[in-house]
Order: structure tokens, then sequence, then C-alpha cells
């Protein structure tokens, strides 16, 4: 009887990310239809047999999806016939071996703010407006005097100097 190999999911609105965890993959048989996944091959330093098989939710784009097997891990990107979020990847119950793959994982509202927000990380944030908002005016700093010495730092070489009096 094949092992199952453990397989990441992550999902935006038009597509699904899956990793299939498993080293030096030989005789890989990969299957996608528009309903499923199935993957059957040997792996790992024993070269054991492993096999998953997943129903997914919705329909898949078969024509679209892509793959790329490395050493460490089979890859694939499989596009959805129908644009949004699924509840879960598969119909029917949770699978042992299926796991959310976090390093991908974006949830609908996260994707929302990264069309909206560009390549922004602030979000196009704008400070000033929002510190005349809060009533504040900020700072003159060409106000300040322009004196090199920190009193930080002579208070740390004054407190050096009385710890090794004591």
């Amino acid at each position: 009887m094949p092992l199952h190999p453990t397989v990441l999911w992550a999902q935006r609105n038009d597509l699904i990310y899956l990793t299939v965890q498993l080293v030096d993959i030989t005789k890989p048989q990969i299957d996608v239809t528009s309903e499923r996944f199935h993957f059957k091959g040997k792996g790992e330093k024993e070269q054991n047999e492993y096999e998953a098989e997943i129903e997914f939710y919705g329909p898949v784009d078969v024509e679209k999806s892509k793959q790329h097997l490395t050493p460490r891990n089979l890859t694939m990107v499989i596009y959805k016939k129908e644009e949004g979020y699924w509840p879960k990847l598969q119909k029917g119950g949770k699978l042992n071996f299926l796991k959310v793959d976090f390093a991908r994982w974006r949830d609908e509202d996260e994707e929302d703010e990264e069309e909206g927000g560009g390549q922004d990380p602030m979000g196009a944030m704008d400070f000033q407006s929002l510190m005349s908002q809060a009533g504040g005016n900020l700072p003159n700093m060409d106000d300040l005097p322009e004196d090199d010495s920190s009193s930080d730092e002579e208070d740390a070489k004054d407190k050096e100097t009385t710890e090794k009096k004591d």
C-alpha cells in the first residue's frame, strides 16, 4: 500500500498552489483533470511509493495549469475555471496529508489590499494629512541645536566611571 506525501496548498482568487513535499521524486505520474488531482511516484531516500488524490471543490482549467518538478518537491499552479475563493480545497472530508501552505497563503481581504495599494508597503498612506487630522503640526526640526554630542552617551560614560570607583 502506497504512503501519502504531505501536500501543501494555498489559493488566490483565480488559482491554487499545490506542493507535493517529497524529495528525490522518480517515476512521477501526475494527472490533473477539471475535477481532481492525482499524484503517484517514488521518493525519499528509500524510494518508497507515494500516492495522493484530491477531488477539487470546484472545476479547474487544466490547459492553463503548470507544474515544476525539482529534486525537493513538485509544485503545481492550477487555475480555477471561475474566480472566487473556495472555503476548502477538496470535496468531502478532511485529508490527513493536506496542509495549508502559509508561505503562499493570502486571504481575500489581503489580496484586495495588494491590488488597491500596488507596490507601496505603506498602503499609500499620506502621513501629512494624517497628522493634520489629528490636530497636530509636525515640529520644525530646523530649530534644534546642532550639538554633535549626545547626553545619553555622556550619561553612560559617567555611569561606567562611577561603577569602577565602587
